[in-house]
């Protein structure tokens, strides 16, 4: 066993791939109605592997990442640009408060747990399903100026909040609002 991890320590491209396949076969699992999907699986398949601390190369996590969103963006922008035609003004000021309730409930949430910014951008990140942010957070964190092992811890912990919460920010939602925010809002799905 212990070559195989150093194997992966040597050469982390393989973890990568493995990652991905390993993540891709459990996205395919379907419980029920109920599947993971290949994100969440490749999600939940980092968190195992990385925990076998496998030095990946930054310039290896930015261009992942950047395809990560590239692909987001390819598949939902046509989406956006056409909700923008028919009813656009609405669904801005919808995003705009969805934003703002986002950032202050991480805020406190992390406030409470005593999260550093790290945790903290993984928590907005992986809840909010807001990918970029882990972008944003990195850039941030290495121009605050802090010694290079505390940065690398702060950085190091983002990917894993963001995985463990991106579950519930997808699956958690969802059935969130669909249980709960009918009986919130005081509308009954049967009579509509």
């Amino acid at each position: 066993m212990q070559w195989i991890v150093q194997t992966l320590k040597d050469n982390p491209a393989i973890a990568i791939f493995l990652t991905l396949a390993i993540g891709y076969f459990i996205g395919s699992f379907k419980f029920g109605k109920f599947s993971l999907g290949a994100v969440t699986g490749v999600l939940l398949a980092g968190v195992l592997i990385g925990q076998l601390k496998i030095e990946v190369s930054p310039h290896v996590k930015s261009v992942f990442f950047l395809m990560f969103l590239f692909a987001v963006g390819y598949s939902v922008g046509p989406q956006f640009f056409r909700g923008l035609k028919s009813d656009g003004l609405p669904q801005v000021f919808f995003a705009v408060l969805v934003c703002v309730s986002c950032l202050l409930a991480t805020f406190v949430a992390a406030k409470l747990a005593g999260y550093d910014i790290g945790q903290a951008a993984g928590l907005l990140s992986g809840a909010c399903t807001i990918s970029a942010v882990l972008g944003v957070a990195t850039d941030s964190i290495n121009q605050l100026g802090l010694p290079a092992d505390k940065a690398k811890a702060m950085i190091d912990a983002m990917p894993v909040a963001y995985a463990v919460t991106y579950l519930f920010g997808t699956a958690g939602s969802a059935w969130f609002l669909s249980s709960m925010g009918p009986k919130l809002l005081g509308v009954d799905l049967a009579k509509e």
